[in-house]
């Protein structure tokens, strides 16, 4: 399969992996899947590879679903707009972590309103630093190598709904 409209693909050309990124020359993407029919829920799974520095999440609590206030995904729905979840990358697993965390309240005050508790946030390396590379070896929201500190996000890995 292809990537969709306004992303680019992505390799390793050592491992055959491929993923879809935004594009170059801009500071985030957007993708809009068309439906066509109604629906009551939706689900779905998303995988992530970490490249060199992200933010997680950063702003304040006023900022808008039209703001940029991640770096990951953030999945909405309608025209308004309507959050559904967000997917957001942190940092590093033992360096500083850029994920709101359950044992400090404060880092909760970082997170958009409309945000609330559903979130997920995982980092793609696992030492106390980031690396200049895409981090192939450990994909993003899988639950696998994810931050104790981050135990609630940990525990909501996967499907989102």
């Amino acid at each position: 399969a292809e990537c969709p409209s306004g992303l680019n693909e992505v390799s390793n050309s050592n491992t055959g992996q491929r993923a879809c990124g935004r594009s170059v020359d801009g500071r985030y993407s957007s993708v809009t899947f068309p439906v066509n029919t109604t629906y009551s829920q939706v689900c779905g799974y998303a995988r992530g590879y970490q490249y060199y520095t992200m933010d997680g999440i950063s702003g304040s609590p006023t900022r808008t679903i039209n703001d940029s206030y991640v770096d990951g995904l953030s999945i909405t729905q309608g025209n308004p707009r309507k959050h559904l979840w967000t997917l957001i990358v942190d940092l590093s697993e033992l360096g500083h972590s850029r994920c709101p965390r359950d044992n400090d309240p404060f880092d909760f005050t970082r997170v958009p309103t409309f945000v609330n508790n559903d979130f997920y946030c995982e980092t793609g390396f696992n030492g106390l630093a980031w690396e200049n590379r895409i981090a192939w070896d450990d994909p993003l929201w899988d639950g696998q190598q994810c931050v104790s500190s981050t135990a609630q996000s940990c525990s909501r890995y996967g499907w989102f709904h």
